[in-house]
């Protein structure tokens, strides 16, 4: 789907589409931009801990579970959610998601999809294109989906105050993060 965004004074034509095979060297170059530990001190504009191979993207792909967004043939911005890992935070993601169904925070027979990991480049922060992808995002997920699970680091900031500006609620947290959950539909 074409979408006209604003980005410095310029409208932009921005493809959001499925992720294809060939989008995997992008998505890899943008997974790594944003890297937590190559970024340094300088992580106020955000950051990523999950880092992605090649196969993990691949099996994302076939998946159906990471949306991209392109102006001509450069990536923009992506998101995307790892269901298919069972260790490390993402063990804990589907932990955590377990326990807020069995709070009642959500239907007990909800189907959540965990480990949800978005990358914008810098430029297009603030553009509305995070909106846009998240919006068709959900559209993919909700043949499957009810609701988007996350933790966002308690020292990121800036994700944290744009995710529960577009309506992520914190369901939990711990030393380290914030638990966040968003219907699909």
């Amino acid at each position: 789907m074409i979408y006209p965004i604003v980005v410095e004074g310029n409208e932009v034509q921005v493809d959001v589409r499925p992720a294809i095979p060939a989008d995997i060297e992008n998505l890899m170059q943008l997974n790594k931009k944003w890297q937590r530990n190559l970024l340094g001190v300088n992580t106020m504009k955000g950051f990523l801990s999950g880092s992605f191979d090649n196969a993990t993207f691949e099996r994302l792909i076939n998946d159906r579970a990471v949306i991209v967004a392109y102006s001509n043939s450069q990536l923009l911005a992506y998101m995307l959610s790892v269901n298919h890992i069972n260790e490390g935070i993402l063990a804990e993601h589907k932990e955590v998601a377990e326990e807020v169904k069995t709070k009642g925070t959500v239907p007990a027979d909800a189907n959540i999809a965990v480990g949800i990991q978005t990358a914008v480049e810098e430029a297009y922060h603030g553009s509305g294109l995070i909106g846009i992808v998240r919006t068709e995002f959900k559209k993919m997920l909700s043949d499957r989906f009810s609701y988007l699970f996350t933790t966002i680091s308690k020292d990121n900031h800036r994700s944290f105050k744009s995710a529960t500006h577009f309506g992520w609620k914190v369901v939990g947290e711990n030393e380290e993060h914030y638990y966040l959950i968003l219907p699909v539909n």
